[in-house]
């Protein structure tokens, strides 16, 4: 189980948007790759996120073919490592680190602030 999940409300705390809050759109998952670009096992420090609104940058999009309707200088949201950001509690309204336990033969989220599960 992740401890952040797409859909999640996170926080920036380091960078040039720090203190940034967003939703989580996408979570890209790092892999270690062998000579052969066969996947040998998960890679946690290449784990990234994609945040709604934050760390946008500016990409020069030239036209291939008419099948691309954006061309010229458009802004792009880019990955962010998933370590510069923290989860934001939905009942504490807190960016705060994730627990986890088990409820009902079930393994969920908790706020280690508040206490509080996160669904």
């Amino acid at each position: 189980m992740q401890r952040i999940k797409k859909g999640d409300t996170v926080q920036v705390i380091t960078g040039n948007e720090i203190g940034a809050r967003g939703e989580v759109e996408r979570v890209i998952i790092g892999w270690n790759i062998d000579r052969n670009n066969k996947r040998t096992g998960r890679d946690p420090n290449k784990d990234k996120v994609l945040v709604k609104g934050v760390n946008i940058r500016k990409k020069h999009q030239r036209p291939i073919s008419q099948t691309r309707t954006q061309t010229g200088i458009i802004d792009r949201e880019m990955p962010i490592h998933i370590s510069n950001v923290m989860l934001v509690c939905p009942s504490c309204n807190e960016a705060s680190r994730v627990g986890f336990r088990f409820e009902d033969d079930k393994k969920v989220r908790f706020c280690k602030q508040c206490n509080a599960t996160i669904a």
